[in-house]
């Protein structure tokens, strides 16, 4: 009897999503941008214009104190492992295991890595590793479909990523 119905469930639909985008299907539609004949499609890249959402506002509003919170985490590093070290020093001193050594440093630990998480979320945009620059234009473009709203058929030697 399996115990946990919901990371199974996970697990399948995750392999669900990678088959489907491995085989280029897809649940939505839309008018497919047709190139002209004579056109390598091989060649060829699509991109999309960026439309400014909240989540983009926020994120290079988050930006501006990217740096402070570099340093933070940091400072944040090392003192976790100096808690670590000086839980095992305990440790090697009393020449014996003590688990109660480690419950503060493990407590920091968990809280650093949910703190990293969330952190990342908030500074990374969807549009962050899909945000391109296509020469000779200004705006600001990301890759895309196709079918997706707004697709542009862009030579590739044209675009560059950010």
């Amino acid at each position: 009897m399996n115990k946990k119905p919901g990371l199974l469930f996970v697990v399948v639909v995750f392999a669900m999503i990678i088959l489907a985008a491995s085989f280029n299907m897809n649940l939505g539609g839309g008018s497919v941008v047709h190139l002209r004949a004579g056109i390598n499609p091989d060649t060829i890249l699509y991109v999309c214009p960026i439309t400014e959402s909240n989540w983009n506002v926020f994120a290079s509003a988050f930006s501006l104190w990217e740096k402070y919170v570099y340093m933070f985490f940091i400072f944040a590093a090392i003192v976790l492992s100096f808690s670590w070290g000086w839980a095992l020093y305990q440790n090697l001193l009393k020449d014996k295991f003590s688990a109660d050594a480690y419950k503060n440093p493990w407590g920091l630990t968990k809280i650093f890595f949910w703190a990293g998480v969330i952190c990342t979320v908030l500074a990374v945009t969807p549009n962050h590793f899909r945000t391109v620059h296509v020469r000779g234009d200004n705006r600001n473009w990301v890759l895309c479909e196709n079918f997706s709203e707004g697709a542009r058929p862009v030579r590739a030697q044209a675009v560059e990523l950010r």
